[in-house]
């Protein structure tokens, strides 16, 4: 998963001739690749440094919702099934990393009182 999102971070940064087609296929504007770009480059830094679970939580929820908003969006766009296969890939292995991760890595500390929500 983090090799993935290296790469893809990388080839979205780079703009190559694979994700100018992918995005023109999902009508994607191309800065939208600058802003996957930076935020893979963001997540991968949160999971490789140590410490700072709370950080890791939302590094694994914002690689989650980039791989399932890429199966979504080829879905979207009525693109072959086979296109929507690899995001699916990609997210059950973020759930998998983020549920797997050794104790140490897990964010110990719950939300304050003040944050929780309350039922009416």
């Amino acid at each position: 998963m983090l090799t993935e999102s290296v790469v893809g971070a990388y080839w979205d940064l780079a703009r190559i001739p694979y994700v100018e087609e992918t995005f023109a296929g999902l009508r994607y504007p191309m800065y939208f690749a600058t802003i996957l770009g930076v935020a893979k480059v963001a997540a991968v830094a949160a999971l490789v440094v140590p410490g700072f679970p709370r950080l890791k939580e939302w590094a694994y929820a914002g690689l989650f919702f980039v791989y399932a908003g890429a199966a979504a969006s080829h879905l979207a766009v009525d693109d072959p099934t086979a296109n929507t296969v690899s995001p699916l890939v990609f997210a059950g292995l973020t759930l998998a990393s983020w549920a797997l991760r050794a104790p140490a890595q897990r964010d110990p500390k719950p939300l304050p009182r003040a944050l929780k929500f309350r039922r009416a």
